[in-house]
Protein backbone atom coordinates (compact mmCIF):
# COMPACT_ATOMS: atom_id res chain seq x y z
CA UNK A 1 0.00 0.00 0.00
CA UNK A 2 1.29 3.34 -1.15
CA UNK A 3 2.37 6.31 1.23
CA UNK A 4 -1.16 8.31 -0.11
CA UNK A 5 -3.21 5.63 0.23
CA UNK A 6 -2.25 5.57 3.77
CA UNK A 7 -2.75 9.05 4.31
CA UNK A 8 -6.11 9.03 2.69
CA UNK A 9 -7.31 6.16 5.16
CA UNK A 10 -6.17 8.55 8.58
CA UNK A 11 -7.89 11.10 7.32
CA UNK A 12 -11.20 9.28 6.66
CA UNK A 13 -10.37 7.96 10.47
CA UNK A 14 -9.75 10.99 12.11
CA UNK A 15 -12.95 12.27 10.48
CA UNK A 16 -14.71 9.14 12.15
CA UNK A 17 -13.41 9.91 15.41
CA UNK A 18 -14.77 14.17 15.46
CA UNK A 19 -16.62 15.18 18.21
CA UNK A 20 -20.42 14.29 17.89
CA UNK A 21 -21.18 18.08 18.44
CA UNK A 22 -19.57 19.09 15.12
CA UNK A 23 -22.27 16.66 13.41
CA UNK A 24 -24.93 17.34 15.22
CA UNK A 25 -26.45 19.62 12.35
CA UNK A 26 -26.48 16.76 9.83
CA UNK A 27 -28.91 15.08 12.38
CA UNK A 28 -32.89 16.11 11.60
CA UNK A 29 -35.19 17.06 14.51
CA UNK A 30 -37.77 15.04 15.40
CA UNK A 31 -41.40 15.49 13.96
CA UNK A 32 -43.38 18.10 16.62
CA UNK A 33 -46.34 16.21 17.94
CA UNK A 34 -49.46 16.76 16.30
CA UNK A 35 -51.95 18.55 18.16
CA UNK A 36 -55.40 18.49 18.79
CA UNK A 37 -57.90 21.69 19.66
CA UNK A 38 -61.07 19.86 22.03
CA UNK A 39 -64.28 21.42 20.12
CA UNK A 40 -67.10 19.86 22.07
CA UNK A 41 -69.89 19.05 20.18
CA UNK A 42 -73.68 20.78 20.63
CA UNK A 43 -73.21 22.84 23.96
CA UNK A 44 -76.80 23.24 24.35
CA UNK A 45 -78.09 27.04 24.75
CA UNK A 46 -81.01 28.24 26.92
CA UNK A 47 -83.71 30.65 26.49
CA UNK A 48 -82.71 34.04 27.92
CA UNK A 49 -84.09 33.75 31.71
CA UNK A 50 -80.75 35.38 33.10
CA UNK A 51 -80.70 34.42 37.00
CA UNK A 52 -78.73 37.01 39.42
CA UNK A 53 -76.25 34.20 40.94
CA UNK A 54 -72.73 34.57 39.99
CA UNK A 55 -70.57 31.07 39.31
CA UNK A 56 -66.82 30.53 40.04
CA UNK A 57 -65.52 27.23 37.86
CA UNK A 58 -61.80 26.59 39.78
CA UNK A 59 -59.38 24.29 38.11
CA UNK A 60 -60.32 20.78 37.94
CA UNK A 61 -57.92 18.42 39.66
CA UNK A 62 -56.60 15.29 38.48
CA UNK A 63 -54.64 12.28 38.91
CA UNK A 64 -50.90 12.09 37.46
CA UNK A 65 -51.74 10.52 34.98
CA UNK A 66 -54.33 12.84 33.66
CA UNK A 67 -53.00 16.29 34.70
CA UNK A 68 -51.05 16.41 30.93
CA UNK A 69 -51.72 17.65 27.45
CA UNK A 70 -51.26 13.93 26.62
CA UNK A 71 -54.04 12.19 25.04
CA UNK A 72 -54.92 9.52 27.07
CA UNK A 73 -55.69 5.71 26.54
CA UNK A 74 -56.17 2.95 28.45
CA UNK A 75 -56.08 -0.99 27.58
CA UNK A 76 -57.37 -3.85 28.88
CA UNK A 77 -57.67 -3.75 32.91
CA UNK A 78 -54.91 -2.00 33.54
CA UNK A 79 -52.23 -0.71 31.61
CA UNK A 80 -51.93 3.51 31.00
CA UNK A 81 -50.75 4.71 27.84
CA UNK A 82 -50.82 7.98 25.73
CA UNK A 83 -51.27 8.15 21.65
CA UNK A 84 -47.58 9.03 20.44
CA UNK A 85 -46.88 12.15 19.07
CA UNK A 86 -50.43 14.15 19.59
CA UNK A 87 -51.17 16.21 22.34
CA UNK A 88 -54.01 18.67 23.36
CA UNK A 89 -53.46 22.36 23.02
CA UNK A 90 -53.08 22.37 26.94
CA UNK A 91 -53.54 19.88 29.82
CA UNK A 92 -56.48 18.90 30.60
CA UNK A 93 -57.77 20.23 33.86
CA UNK A 94 -56.76 24.18 32.09
CA UNK A 95 -58.93 22.50 28.90
CA UNK A 96 -61.96 21.65 30.87
CA UNK A 97 -61.47 24.65 33.00
CA UNK A 98 -62.19 26.76 30.34
CA UNK A 99 -64.72 24.53 28.25
CA UNK A 100 -66.67 25.08 31.55
CA UNK A 101 -66.70 28.67 31.39
CA UNK A 102 -67.62 28.36 28.06
CA UNK A 103 -70.79 26.07 28.44
CA UNK A 104 -72.30 27.79 31.31
CA UNK A 105 -71.85 31.34 29.31
CA UNK A 106 -73.65 29.22 26.02
CA UNK A 107 -75.97 28.66 28.49
CA UNK A 108 -77.26 31.76 29.82
CA UNK A 109 -78.87 31.58 32.34
CA UNK A 110 -76.28 32.69 34.72
CA UNK A 111 -74.95 36.46 34.75
CA UNK A 112 -71.51 36.11 35.75
CA UNK A 113 -69.53 33.32 35.44
CA UNK A 114 -65.82 33.52 36.59
CA UNK A 115 -62.59 31.54 37.15
CA UNK A 116 -60.87 30.90 40.15
CA UNK A 117 -58.35 33.33 39.17
CA UNK A 118 -60.88 36.32 39.90
CA UNK A 119 -60.94 35.32 43.57
CA UNK A 120 -64.94 36.12 43.96
CA UNK A 121 -66.17 35.83 47.54
CA UNK A 122 -69.99 35.66 46.81
CA UNK A 123 -72.22 33.33 44.58
CA UNK A 124 -71.53 29.58 43.98
CA UNK A 125 -68.06 27.81 43.40
CA UNK A 126 -67.75 25.18 41.07
CA UNK A 127 -65.22 22.34 41.74
CA UNK A 128 -64.89 19.70 39.53
CA UNK A 129 -62.59 16.40 40.10
CA UNK A 130 -61.32 14.86 36.65
CA UNK A 131 -62.18 10.98 37.13
CA UNK A 132 -61.74 9.78 33.52
CA UNK A 133 -60.84 11.40 30.24
CA UNK A 134 -59.12 8.64 28.19
CA UNK A 135 -60.07 6.39 25.25
CA UNK A 136 -60.78 3.03 26.52
CA UNK A 137 -59.85 -0.53 24.43
CA UNK A 138 -60.66 -3.86 25.16
CA UNK A 139 -58.17 -6.41 25.79
CA UNK A 140 -58.39 -6.95 21.87
CA UNK A 141 -56.82 -3.32 20.21
CA UNK A 142 -57.81 -3.53 16.96
CA UNK A 143 -61.55 -2.52 17.41
CA UNK A 144 -62.22 1.15 18.09
CA UNK A 145 -62.26 2.62 21.70
CA UNK A 146 -64.99 4.18 23.62
CA UNK A 147 -64.27 7.42 24.85
CA UNK A 148 -65.29 8.30 28.67
CA UNK A 149 -65.00 11.83 30.18
CA UNK A 150 -66.33 11.56 33.87
CA UNK A 151 -66.17 14.67 36.02
CA UNK A 152 -67.15 14.17 39.85
CA UNK A 153 -69.03 17.87 40.64
CA UNK A 154 -69.50 19.61 44.07
CA UNK A 155 -71.67 23.05 44.26
CA UNK A 156 -70.22 25.14 46.99
CA UNK A 157 -71.80 27.95 48.33
CA UNK A 158 -69.65 31.43 49.33
CA UNK A 159 -68.25 32.61 51.64
CA UNK A 160 -69.00 29.90 53.82
CA UNK A 161 -67.95 27.05 51.51
CA UNK A 162 -71.39 25.27 52.21
CA UNK A 163 -71.88 21.97 50.25
CA UNK A 164 -75.01 22.15 47.90
CA UNK A 165 -74.39 19.30 46.15
CA UNK A 166 -72.30 16.73 44.48
CA UNK A 167 -72.63 14.30 41.82
CA UNK A 168 -70.89 12.09 39.37
CA UNK A 169 -71.24 13.41 35.26
CA UNK A 170 -70.12 10.41 33.15
CA UNK A 171 -70.36 10.08 29.49
CA UNK A 172 -69.22 7.69 26.77
CA UNK A 173 -69.30 7.69 23.14
CA UNK A 174 -67.53 4.77 20.76
CA UNK A 175 -64.59 6.27 17.79
CA UNK A 176 -66.18 5.61 14.32
CA UNK A 177 -62.58 3.95 13.43
CA UNK A 178 -59.79 3.11 15.22
CA UNK A 179 -57.68 6.40 14.39
CA UNK A 180 -56.80 9.54 16.13
CA UNK A 181 -59.04 11.37 14.06
CA UNK A 182 -62.04 9.54 15.01
CA UNK A 183 -60.72 9.13 18.46
CA UNK A 184 -60.19 13.03 18.85
CA UNK A 185 -63.94 13.51 17.51
CA UNK A 186 -65.28 10.72 20.50
CA UNK A 187 -63.77 13.22 22.96
CA UNK A 188 -65.72 16.11 21.57
CA UNK A 189 -68.85 14.41 21.61
CA UNK A 190 -68.29 12.95 25.06
CA UNK A 191 -66.83 15.94 26.28
CA UNK A 192 -70.42 17.83 25.27
CA UNK A 193 -72.17 15.85 26.91
CA UNK A 194 -70.24 16.05 30.06
CA UNK A 195 -70.53 19.99 29.81
CA UNK A 196 -73.60 19.86 29.02
CA UNK A 197 -74.70 17.82 31.71
CA UNK A 198 -72.61 19.48 34.45
CA UNK A 199 -74.23 22.71 33.62
CA UNK A 200 -78.48 21.24 33.87
CA UNK A 201 -77.05 19.93 37.32
CA UNK A 202 -75.97 22.66 38.30
CA UNK A 203 -78.56 24.94 37.91
CA UNK A 204 -80.63 22.34 39.64
CA UNK A 205 -78.71 22.77 42.51
CA UNK A 206 -78.33 26.25 42.33
CA UNK A 207 -82.65 26.23 42.39
CA UNK A 208 -82.56 23.92 45.36
CA UNK A 209 -80.71 25.96 47.56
Amino acid sequence: MNASAISRRRLIAMACLAPLGGCSSLIPDPPAPAMYRLDPADLDPAPPQIRHDSLTIGLPTAPQNLDSDRIALTRGMARFDYYADSTWTDRAPALLQALLVEAFETDGRIADVWTDRDSMSDGYLLETAVRAFTARYDSAAASPPVVEVSLDLRLVRLPGRQTEGRDLIDEQCPAARNDLASVVRAFDVATGKALNGAVAWTLRSMRRA
